[in-house]
This record gives C-alpha cells, structure tokens and sequence, in this order.
C-alpha cells in the first residue's frame, strides 16, 4: 500500500530515476514487482492536491491516467474498524497522526498490507500487524 508521500515521490522518480538512487537496490526491486494499491483516502488527497495547485485539464488528465497504475481499495467495514481502533491508540499514544494517514493505515492494516511512505508522521504508528516501510524522500538525515 503506497501512501501518497510515496505516491508524489515515484512521480518524480519517474522523470528522474536518480532520485531514487538512496534507496536500497532491493527495495527499488522489491517495488518494481509489487502490484501497488493506494487507499481512496489518498486519491483523494491527491485529487485535492490538482484542485488546490489549479491544475488544468490536460495535466489532471495525465495524472489520473498514471493513477490507473495503483490499485485502489475503498474504504470498507474492516478499515473503519481499523481506523477506529488506530485512532484511539494515536489518541492514548501521543503519535499525533492525522485522519488522512489513519485512514490510509487502516486501509493497510485491514488488509494485511505493508504501508510504504515517505511521510515521516506514520512511522510513529505501531500497531499489531501493521508493517510501516519508511522510504525517505531525500537522502541525508530523516528526523
């Protein structure tokens, strides 16, 4: 499950593939044989994102043909029951998550998924069964 940090950085990569180059040659093949998801919630994000930054038709239109690469799972019964119980841990732990990225855990979580990000707030999600793979963006330090 691609986060939409991750998302926003493969899109880059793609037309600089040396702004991957930090990233371990495993994990780079390791996501070339994954079939990549994205959650709703992060479409949606995304989608904000055009609309927000005024995109015109023919860039949106090239965007959501290179979302048509990533799965999309919806949001069901078994995510809101994640994201209601990784809401209450954020809550009682401090981790100081937003919704968005709760929603997009959860997707993860409900599905078995492993989440890859490059957003530094969800690796301070730990929960049973959830494996959070933090990509940095940049090379260099990642407080």
């Amino acid at each position: 499950m691609c986060d939409t940090s991750l998302v926003a950085v493969l899109e880059r990569a793609s037309a600089e593939p040396t702004r991957l180059a930090h990233w371990s040659e495993d994990m780079r093949a390791r996501l070339d044989r994954a079939v990549l998801a994205i959650s709703v919630v992060a479409e949606a994000e995304m989608r904000a994102g055009w609309a927000y930054a005024n995109w015109g038709r023919r860039r949106v239109a090239a965007a959501e043909l290179r979302l048509r690469a990533y799965l999309t799972i919806p949001v069901d019964r078994d995510t809101l029951e994640a994201w209601s119980q990784l809401s209450a841990e954020s809550k009682a732990n401090g981790w100081n998550v937003s919704d968005n990225d709760l929603w997009i855990a959860a997707t993860s979580l409900s599905r078995g998924l492993p989440l890859a990000t490059c957003d530094g707030d969800q690796r301070r999600i730990v929960a049973s069964g959830l494996e959070v793979i933090f990509l940095a963006a940049t090379p260099g330090p990642q407080g």
